[in-house]
Protein backbone atom coordinates (compact mmCIF):
# COMPACT_ATOMS: atom_id res chain seq x y z
CA UNK A 1 0.00 0.00 0.00
CA UNK A 2 1.54 3.28 -1.03
CA UNK A 3 2.12 6.31 1.17
CA UNK A 4 -0.37 8.42 -0.82
CA UNK A 5 -3.19 5.96 -0.08
CA UNK A 6 -2.27 5.86 3.63
CA UNK A 7 -2.34 9.67 3.82
CA UNK A 8 -5.78 9.67 2.14
CA UNK A 9 -7.03 7.12 4.71
CA UNK A 10 -5.69 9.27 7.55
CA UNK A 11 -7.56 12.29 6.20
CA UNK A 12 -10.71 10.20 5.73
CA UNK A 13 -10.57 8.99 9.34
CA UNK A 14 -9.85 12.48 10.69
CA UNK A 15 -12.97 13.84 8.95
CA UNK A 16 -15.25 10.96 10.02
CA UNK A 17 -16.96 10.12 13.34
CA UNK A 18 -15.19 6.73 13.40
CA UNK A 19 -12.56 6.10 16.07
CA UNK A 20 -10.80 3.25 14.24
CA UNK A 21 -10.27 2.14 10.65
CA UNK A 22 -8.58 -1.03 9.44
CA UNK A 23 -7.88 -1.65 5.76
CA UNK A 24 -6.75 -4.99 4.39
CA UNK A 25 -5.72 -5.26 0.74
CA UNK A 26 -4.43 -8.70 -0.16
CA UNK A 27 -1.69 -9.36 2.36
CA UNK A 28 -1.13 -5.71 3.27
CA UNK A 29 -2.85 -4.34 6.34
CA UNK A 30 -3.09 -0.88 7.89
CA UNK A 31 -4.92 -0.02 11.11
CA UNK A 32 -5.63 3.60 12.01
CA UNK A 33 -6.78 4.78 15.43
CA UNK A 34 -7.90 8.35 16.00
CA UNK A 35 -5.72 9.93 18.70
CA UNK A 36 -7.32 11.85 21.54
CA UNK A 37 -6.18 15.42 21.94
CA UNK A 38 -4.97 16.31 25.38
CA UNK A 39 -6.68 19.17 27.15
CA UNK A 40 -9.87 18.99 25.08
CA UNK A 41 -13.24 17.85 26.27
CA UNK A 42 -14.49 14.53 24.93
CA UNK A 43 -16.61 15.81 22.06
CA UNK A 44 -16.95 15.00 18.42
CA UNK A 45 -13.52 15.12 16.83
CA UNK A 46 -12.66 18.23 14.89
CA UNK A 47 -11.53 18.05 11.29
CA UNK A 48 -7.97 19.01 12.21
CA UNK A 49 -7.38 15.94 14.38
CA UNK A 50 -5.01 13.44 12.85
CA UNK A 51 -5.08 9.67 13.14
CA UNK A 52 -2.19 7.62 14.43
CA UNK A 53 -1.05 4.61 12.42
CA UNK A 54 -0.78 1.85 14.99
CA UNK A 55 0.16 -1.17 12.94
CA UNK A 56 2.97 -2.21 10.70
CA UNK A 57 2.77 -2.53 6.95
CA UNK A 58 3.70 -5.61 4.99
CA UNK A 59 2.50 -9.15 4.77
CA UNK A 60 0.53 -10.51 7.66
CA UNK A 61 2.94 -13.37 8.20
CA UNK A 62 6.07 -11.20 8.35
CA UNK A 63 7.31 -8.43 10.60
CA UNK A 64 6.86 -5.74 7.93
CA UNK A 65 8.47 -2.33 7.86
CA UNK A 66 7.26 0.28 10.33
CA UNK A 67 5.42 3.10 8.60
CA UNK A 68 7.18 6.49 8.66
CA UNK A 69 3.88 7.89 9.98
CA UNK A 70 3.73 5.49 12.91
CA UNK A 71 3.11 6.90 16.34
CA UNK A 72 2.58 5.12 19.65
CA UNK A 73 -0.87 3.63 19.98
CA UNK A 74 -3.21 5.64 22.15
CA UNK A 75 -6.43 4.49 23.73
CA UNK A 76 -9.60 5.86 22.22
CA UNK A 77 -12.76 6.25 24.25
CA UNK A 78 -16.00 5.74 22.36
CA UNK A 79 -19.36 6.41 23.95
CA UNK A 80 -20.94 3.20 22.58
CA UNK A 81 -18.34 0.93 24.09
CA UNK A 82 -17.79 2.36 27.56
CA UNK A 83 -17.38 -0.52 30.01
CA UNK A 84 -20.22 -0.87 32.46
CA UNK A 85 -19.70 -0.50 36.18
CA UNK A 86 -22.54 -2.95 36.80
CA UNK A 87 -22.95 -6.52 35.60
CA UNK A 88 -25.59 -5.39 33.09
CA UNK A 89 -25.12 -6.76 29.56
CA UNK A 90 -23.62 -4.32 27.05
CA UNK A 91 -24.35 -4.02 23.34
CA UNK A 92 -21.64 -3.90 20.70
CA UNK A 93 -22.98 -1.69 17.91
CA UNK A 94 -22.04 -1.37 14.25
CA UNK A 95 -19.85 1.69 13.69
CA UNK A 96 -20.90 1.91 10.02
CA UNK A 97 -23.29 0.67 7.37
CA UNK A 98 -22.25 -2.51 5.56
CA UNK A 99 -22.54 -6.28 5.29
CA UNK A 100 -21.63 -8.19 8.43
CA UNK A 101 -19.40 -11.28 8.23
CA UNK A 102 -19.24 -13.52 11.29
CA UNK A 103 -16.43 -15.72 9.90
CA UNK A 104 -12.96 -14.74 8.60
CA UNK A 105 -13.67 -16.55 5.29
CA UNK A 106 -16.41 -18.79 3.90
CA UNK A 107 -16.28 -22.25 5.45
CA UNK A 108 -14.13 -21.17 8.40
CA UNK A 109 -15.11 -21.15 12.08
CA UNK A 110 -16.86 -17.98 13.33
CA UNK A 111 -14.86 -15.29 15.12
CA UNK A 112 -17.04 -15.87 18.22
CA UNK A 113 -19.99 -18.04 19.27
CA UNK A 114 -22.63 -17.47 21.95
CA UNK A 115 -21.15 -18.48 25.30
CA UNK A 116 -17.54 -17.68 24.29
CA UNK A 117 -15.48 -15.64 26.73
CA UNK A 118 -13.88 -12.68 24.97
CA UNK A 119 -11.17 -10.16 25.79
CA UNK A 120 -10.99 -6.47 25.04
CA UNK A 121 -9.62 -5.97 21.52
CA UNK A 122 -10.74 -9.38 20.26
CA UNK A 123 -12.26 -9.38 16.76
CA UNK A 124 -15.97 -10.19 16.89
CA UNK A 125 -16.83 -9.85 13.19
CA UNK A 126 -16.03 -7.81 10.10
CA UNK A 127 -18.19 -5.31 8.27
CA UNK A 128 -17.71 -5.02 4.53
CA UNK A 129 -18.24 -1.49 3.24
CA UNK A 130 -17.14 -0.31 -0.20
CA UNK A 131 -15.24 -3.58 -0.78
CA UNK A 132 -13.18 -3.00 2.37
CA UNK A 133 -13.40 -5.33 5.37
CA UNK A 134 -13.39 -3.50 8.72
CA UNK A 135 -12.64 -5.59 11.82
CA UNK A 136 -15.05 -4.92 14.69
CA UNK A 137 -13.21 -5.42 17.97
CA UNK A 138 -14.69 -5.74 21.42
CA UNK A 139 -14.16 -2.74 23.67
CA UNK A 140 -14.83 -4.85 26.77
CA UNK A 141 -14.19 -8.28 28.20
CA UNK A 142 -16.93 -10.73 29.07
CA UNK A 143 -19.04 -13.47 27.57
CA UNK A 144 -20.93 -13.39 24.28
CA UNK A 145 -24.54 -13.69 25.42
CA UNK A 146 -26.17 -13.30 22.02
CA UNK A 147 -25.35 -12.61 18.38
CA UNK A 148 -28.02 -10.19 17.17
CA UNK A 149 -27.35 -10.31 13.41
CA UNK A 150 -27.39 -12.98 10.73
CA UNK A 151 -24.27 -13.66 8.66
CA UNK A 152 -24.29 -11.71 5.40
CA UNK A 153 -27.00 -9.30 6.52
CA UNK A 154 -26.80 -5.56 5.98
CA UNK A 155 -26.41 -3.50 9.13
CA UNK A 156 -26.92 0.20 9.80
CA UNK A 157 -24.58 2.43 11.77
CA UNK A 158 -25.47 2.07 15.46
CA UNK A 159 -27.32 -1.22 15.02
CA UNK A 160 -26.68 -3.72 17.85
CA UNK A 161 -24.50 -6.65 16.75
CA UNK A 162 -23.67 -8.54 19.96
CA UNK A 163 -24.81 -8.61 23.57
CA UNK A 164 -21.84 -9.02 25.93
CA UNK A 165 -22.22 -9.78 29.66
Amino acid sequence: MDLQKIKALIDLLADSPLAKLEVIEGEERVKLVKAKRRGKRAEAPSGDERAAVTSTLGTQGSQGAQSPLAEPAQSVDTPQAAPATTSEPQLVRAPMFGVVHLTPAPGEAPFVNPGDTIKEGQVLCTIEAMKMFNAIESELSGAVLEILVAPGSEVESGQPLFRIG
